[in-house]
């Protein structure tokens, strides 16, 4: 646990060499550290020091309580405070969904603090229209009934929903996924986030300001990011891999990797 100069304590998983290349992976609305679990171990084991933590709201980080405490420039203040207490001048940062977005928004206000950029179907290259979905069904008013919120049939519904192989969705899993949402706070932070985060996406001229190597992970069955390949070619160094709908891999690569809200692990 890591005390922020701004009083928040945030839950960080480490692992690998202290001196190896430091690789920040920031997770998804809703979601933890634990999004990672196969990704701390690979990088780890390819020499990287290799961070994760759980954004304020999430996993076992503190939850405070305020519609102004999830803003955008709240959440990138964070991520900043924990590279200065984790000792990093700069780092690579991969960001999914949620997690993409901070980590782009990032990268466009502190450039010198990012060295390389990976995003996996991220928010903030395109617009998520079930987001305001998802804000019609979850009104304010639910915030009374929060400690019944989200049952855990609901998490392993959403998780084979998300997943590219429901197959892979363990009993373990969801409950790794499930037990940080009955934390008390845990369902309001979720919903604030929903209305106060920027979940629109970044503007083109910021786009092209972008001045670190970048990789943009696509999936074609992807139902929350999508139509967002004209944007991410904007970004001046940018690698992007668009899996398309019905194929075994992405297009000119083929490696045949699987990263999108369907296809996550």
């Amino acid at each position: 646990m890591v005390a922020l100069r701004n009083g928040l304590r945030v839950r960080v998983v480490e692992a690998g060499p202290l001196t190896g290349q430091p690789v920040m992976l920031i997770h998804g609305w809703g979601a933890c550290a634990y999004t990672f679990r196969y990704a701390l171990s690979a990088l780890a084991g390819d020499g990287k020091r290799v961070l994760s933590f759980d954004m304020r709201g999430h996993g076992l980080s503190d939850k405070p309580v305020g519609r102004l405490l999830y803003t955008t420039p709240t959440l990138l203040d964070d991520l900043r405070q924990l590279l200065d207490d984790c000792g990093l001048a700069q780092t690579d940062l991969v960001g999914h969904s949620l997690g993409g977005a901070i980590a782009l928004r990032f990268a466009v206000a502190h450039p010198a603090l990012v060295r390389r950029l990976v995003l996996a179907a991220p928010v903030g290259l395109t617009s998520v229209p079930l987001r305001r979905i998802a804000r019609l069904l979850a009104p304010r008013f639910t915030e009374r009934f929060a400690r019944y919120l989200p049952p855990r049939w609901l998490t392993g519904f959403l998780l084979r929903g998300a997943y590219g192989d429901p197959r892979r969705v363990s009993e373990e899993t969801i409950d790794q996924y499930w037990a940080p949402s009955q934390f008390p706070g845990y369902y309001r932070a979720v919903r604030t986030l929903l209305a106060k985060f920027a979940w629109d996406p970044v503007l083109p001229n910021e786009l092209e300001s972008l001045q670190s190597r970048t990789l943009v992970i696509l999936g074609g069955s992807d139902r929350l990011i999508r139509d967002a390949e004209s944007a991410a070619r904007r970004i001046p160094l940018s690698t992007v891999l668009h899996r398309r709908s019905g194929t075994s891999g992405y297009r000119g690569v083929s490696d045949g990797v699987q990263s999108s809200h369907r296809a996550v692990s």
